[in-house]
């Protein structure tokens, strides 16, 4: 079964009942992106982050995710976006869909200020290859920000449960699990929670 073809069309909607674009707003905030910085976003699925980065910025944002059927709505939010700014809401958001996983991402080195893995990391097979590339990415003093859910909470059980029933992954670590990991990558790292059960990871 193909996960995420199933369950693109009420992606949003479930995600929005769950308070993932507050978390995501967290995310963007903790950023604190500049004006004119390149933000790369993987496993971005239906680009729900564009709902939450600043207009005004010049920020230019690359989705990448191997889902057509998550680009499919992707890329209808991006024409949306755009619309609104033919209405006359400004907008110098730039916006990039790019069908991809992360362990092979078809992007320059040292391209992008800002790396993030939102809600998404545990979807992935091939974390430690992943995050080489990232680091190839990334440009000098550029970080890596993934928010995640904590293993150890009821929450993030249930989660796992139903994800790998549904042939997923399923792969939840505890902060100081991926920190180690990252570190083994060449990156230094710290982190912080968010909610009961929801960290962000932040690493250069």
């Amino acid at each position: 079964m193909d996960f995420f073809k199933v369950v693109a069309p009420v992606y949003d909607t479930a995600m929005k009942i769950t308070g993932h674009n507050k978390t995501l707003k967290m995310l963007v905030e903790h950023i604190e992106l500049q004006s004119g910085q390149r933000l790369l976003d993987i496993g971005g699925g239906t680009g729900q982050i564009l709902e939450e980065i600043p207009y005004d910025k010049g920020i230019q944002v690359v989705i990448a995710d191997p889902s057509q059927a998550m680009l499919s709505k992707a890329r209808k939010r991006v024409a949306d976006l755009d619309s609104d700014a033919v209405k006359g809401n400004e907008r110098q958001l730039q916006a990039e869909l790019v069908e991809a996983f992360g362990n092979q991402l078809p992007l320059a080195d040292r391209s992008f200020d800002h790396v993030t893995i939102a809600d998404a990391l545990h979807h992935f097979n091939n974390i430690e290859e992943t995050f080489k590339e990232i680091r190839r990415v990334l440009k000098s003093g550029g970080k890596l920000h993934i928010m995640e859910f904590d293993p150890a909470t009821y929450f993030t059980k249930f989660i796992a449960a139903a994800e790998g029933l549904a042939g997923e992954p399923a792969n939840f670590y505890k902060p100081e699990q991926l920190g180690a990991m990252l570190e083994k990558a060449g990156f230094s790292y710290s982190f912080k929670y968010i909610t009961g059960s929801i960290y962000i990871l932040t690493a250069e």
